[in-house]
């Protein structure tokens, strides 16, 4: 690459590089930082990746929902009788990095420790009798 071409500057936010001449980025108005863009950090070690996604590992599914509105009904409720409860996907934003529309062809369960699933099957057979 000639040196006329080379980049004197690049944009923190985007990443996109600059020849001399420019302060700010074209595209999103932040002001540029000297020198070219860093190089990627390489991918981490399998090792090193976080866990897939899923369940936690100590946690087990009581109940599955089609609609979210119900499993969070439910999650409150067993909350309500001192039963920890949590609801998989956990938010309808991303889980670990992923869009959430990758996850929306499963049900939303409702999970609790392990050692609570007996208490929890009686509070969901007590809302059935309701």
């Amino acid at each position: 690459m000639d040196d006329a071409n080379r980049p004197a500057a690049h944009c923190p936010a985007c990443g996109a590089e600059y020849r001399a001449g420019f302060d700010v980025c074209a595209d999103d108005g932040t002001p540029l930082v000297p020198g070219p863009r860093p190089e990627a950090a390489p991918p981490p070690a399998a090792d090193e990746m976080p866990p897939a996604p899923g369940p936690p590992r100590n946690w087990q599914p009581v109940a599955r929902f089609v609609r979210e509105e119900e499993a969070r009904l439910l999650v409150g409720r067993l909350e309500a009788e001192g039963i920890e409860a949590r609801l998989f996907p956990e938010d309808a934003g991303t889980y670990y990095g992923k869009d959430i529309t990758a996850l929306l062809g499963r049900p939303w369960e409702v999970l609790v420790p392990e050692e609570r699933i007996a208490e929890a099957a009686l509070v969901i057979q007590a809302i059935g009798d309701e």
